[in-house]
């Protein structure tokens, strides 16, 4: 289950997009968990996208200031740490992030583990996923 916040550009081709993404990620079946997606002005730190959650849900923070495409791929990145996130594979444990249990709060951002898995993912699903042939 997903829900949408604020006011995407082309909304009814995010809305078939997220909802590609949720199967390919295979969370489509998470009936009693959600994925709340808002699109905003700006994010913190000039971020193209975010995600945080347990879980039962998981809020994704979408930039709205970036071109459209660069957001849809980005939204795909922050997909995965949702799916990481209902799966339990990235939780906390206080402010500190654990990846299948173990802290990783010494490790680099870019070698994080579960920032590892959504780099190497968000290119495919975005490839995959997005609905060119409503896009054109």
């Amino acid at each position: 289950m997903y829900f949408i916040e604020g006011r995407p550009r082309h909304r009814a081709i995010v809305e078939e997009y997220v909802s590609n993404l949720m199967v390919s990620l295979n969370i489509h079946r998470f009936t009693s968990r959600a994925v709340n997606i808002e699109f905003l002005k700006t994010l913190d730190g000039d971020a193209q996208g975010l995600c945080n959650g347990d879980k039962q849900v998981a809020l994704i923070s979408i930039n709205k200031s970036i071109p459209f495409l660069r957001q849809m791929q980005a939204l795909a990145h922050e997909m995965v740490h949702a799916k990481q996130f209902l799966r339990g594979e990235l939780g906390h444990k206080g402010s500190d992030l654990r990846w299948q249990g173990k802290s990783a709060a010494k490790v680099a951002y870019i070698d994080q583990p579960w920032e590892v898995e959504a780099y190497r993912m968000e290119r495919d699903l975005f490839l995959d996923c997005f609905p060119f042939d409503l896009y054109n």
